[in-house]
């Protein structure tokens, strides 16, 4: 991650933990002092971490979340297609499918000319999914909303809610967490966002397994509760 100079010696790197000059300068200053809250006040530690012997390891990017893979074709990826079976179950995919491939044109967003599952899987798919959640939660909510037509009972009005929610919470943390800097509301948001999904994302239980697995699980619990 760092850069190397061309004609550097082996093992020369740039990378400093200290980029800022006058940070440096300070820091140089306040070695053969003890004031330590001095230090503390430039987010500096008077502890030499073994990690900065190696050559070319930057300490700061040792442990990162993979954005990609973990959330857009983690996460999100399987959210798309729970609610795709959602909407078949209840029968509103079409309106679905008109809505998603009708969005207009505006700067920022991405349109689609064919549904989403009928795109080949291929390198440029996590950017798909990126644009797909910046209008993922309004497509849905104009189709869960409008189905509150007479013959609706109140199971499929609480289910769609709960999808509802689900959706919109992780849309809203994975456009949350794309930020370059957070602050202490950004890292809150995160986290309302993330227990959100996990109260709601019960409502996707039927689409995450096959009938048979789901009845070897009821058939569990079953023989589990009778025995208590």
């Amino acid at each position: 991650m760092c850069e190397i100079p061309k004609g550097a010696p082996m093992g020369y790197s740039t990378f400093r933990p200290l980029n800022n000059p006058r940070d440096q300068h300070v820091y140089l200053e306040l070695l053969d002092k003890t004031t330590i809250d001095v230090l503390h006040t430039l987010g500096l530690h008077p502890i030499r971490n073994q990690f900065w012997q190696y050559p070319l390891c930057n300490v700061y990017r040792l442990w990162q979340p993979d954005e990609l893979h973990q959330l857009l074709l983690g996460l999100v990826k399987y959210l798309l297609h729970w609610l795709l079976k959602y909407l078949k179950g209840r029968n509103v995919k079409d309106q679905f499918d008109n809505r998603f491939t009708s969005v207009p044109r505006y700067p920022g967003l991405q349109c689609f000319s064919t549904q989403f599952d009928s795109m080949r899987s291929g390198s440029g798919q996590g950017k798909e999914i990126q644009g797909m959640i910046r209008t993922l939660a309004v497509n849905c909510a104009a189709i869960l909303d409008s189905s509150q037509d007479a013959g609706k009972t109140a199971a499929e009005t609480a289910s769609d809610e709960m999808v509802m929610g689900a959706v919109l919470a992780l849309c809203e943390f994975s456009l949350c967490v794309s930020k370059q800097n957070h602050s202490d509301p950004s890292l809150a948001a995160l986290d309302d966002g993330l227990k959100r999904f996990y109260k709601k994302k019960g409502a996707f239980r039927d689409q995450k397994m096959s009938k048979s697995a789901k009845a070897k699980v009821d058939e569990l619990m079953a023989r589990e509760s009778h025995h208590f």
